[in-house]
């Protein structure tokens, strides 16, 4: 069943690439400069929001390391960090972060934030640490 749903969402994102969805959970361009760490953050982002299992915690990353390398990779190095529990939501009118490139938090870096979407960030754009 979890196969089926990553080929459904595969195609789905073959669709938007293609300009053919307008759907709010079509895939947002990867703009010049985002890391492919981030950028494969983001497709397992979408991948377990939409698929139903959304990420809790660091234990939640094994389900998806043989799709997800490169994100759980730079997510177990500190490259990447995640904000645990928080997932896309559709029409957020004021999106939070989600995750984010780790050099972020002492000058400027890019993020995914709820509405799935890439935004340039700094440390003061990030949540705080616990």
């Amino acid at each position: 069943m979890k196969n089926f749903i990553s080929c459904l969402i595969v195609c789905f994102a073959g669709f938007a690439a293609g300009g053919c969805s307008s759907s709010p959970s079509s895939v947002p361009a990867v703009p010049g400069g985002v890391s492919e760490a981030l950028a494969d953050t983001q497709a397992l982002i979408l991948e377990s929001t939409y698929g139903g299992a959304p990420l809790k915690s660091a234990k939640d990353l094994d389900q998806y390391e043989s799709r997800f390398p490169k994100a759980i990779a730079a997510l177990k190095s500190g490259e990447v960090k995640m904000v645990w529990g928080k997932q896309i939501q559709d029409n957020a009118s004021s999106p939070q972060v989600i995750s984010y490139e780790a050099k972020a938090e002492s000058g400027e870096g890019w993020a995914v934030k709820e509405d799935g979407k890439f935004h340039k960030v700094s440390a003061s754009d990030l949540p705080p640490k616990k």
